[in-house]
């Protein structure tokens, strides 16, 4: 467990990619939960799910960009959507960790949604821009680098993520955010097929906006669609065979 000044080991056991994942993550809070404290309950995903986020960055780091998609392969599924990731109103620290009652361990959706909320969130805006978004959520002026009297911390929230992804990217993120962490349900993916034409668009809870690109492979060439008003039609060749989000960037619902 992480504390101020100390970590606290129960044990110390390397995972497939060959380091402790839960060493990892409780290194991670006392960079980030430390340095950066969420105002409220409601925003504790900046906690756990940015550093469940750091450990595919550093397998990736240790074994290339295959080894961070096959990271994420496995996670999924272990999302259960049942309650509002960044909810607007206040939240104690128990309605923040377990979906429902009869759950006697947290339900993880602060840790896994968060981290493959931020891995979609660098499929759309893309990795340097990320991790700038990320650099500058710790430090958002230079001189806070330097430093090292606790005038460097600071508390945050949701909005601010927001705020400073936007201005990283050049790219109007709020409905990314509305879709993704203000409501808990999934956007999916329709797909429809005529002759020669491929049909393709987003159903969101309550129709909210989401004109979230879709790669879509045929042969060796991958082309990004964009999803102007949420859809997009265009037209394949006789015998071609689409292969929409080869890598699984997107995280929806099947």
């Amino acid at each position: 467990m992480e504390h101020q000044t100390i970590i606290a080991m129960g044990r110390y056991r390397n995972n497939a990619y060959g380091y402790d994942d839960l060493h990892h993550h409780e290194l991670g809070h006392e960079w980030w939960g430390n340095l950066v404290t969420a105002m409220d309950w409601r925003d504790f995903w900046i906690h756990e799910g940015f550093c469940a986020y750091m450990q595919h960055l550093y397998t990736e780091q240790l074994h290339g960009e295959a080894a961070y998609h096959e990271s994420f392969k496995n996670t999924r599924g272990a999302v259960r959507n049942l309650k509002t990731l960044a909810p607007r109103e206040s939240r104690t620290t128990t309605q923040v960790y377990f979906a429902a009652p009869e759950y006697a361990a947290s339900d993880g959706d602060i840790y896994t949604k968060g981290s493959l909320i931020l891995h979609a969130l660098r499929y759309l805006i893309g990795k340097e821009a990320l991790l700038k978004t990320l650099r500058l959520m710790a430090y958002p002026m230079p001189e806070m680098e330097k430093l090292k009297d606790g005038g460097q911390c600071r508390f945050v929230t949701t909005d601010d993520f927001l705020a400073i992804a936007e201005e990283v990217s050049g790219m109007k993120l709020d409905w990314f955010f509305e879709v993704y962490v203000r409501q808990p349900v999934l956007p999916r993916l329709h797909i429809e097929r005529a002759a020669n034409t491929l049909n393709m668009s987003w159903d969101t809870a309550e129709s909210l906006p989401f004109p979230m690109p879709v790669e879509v492979q045929l042969g060796d060439q991958v082309r990004r669609v964009a999803m102007v008003n949420g859809a997009a039609t265009f037209a394949l060749k006789n015998g071609e065979a689409p292969v929409i989000d080869p890598k699984n960037w997107i995280f929806k619902r099947e």
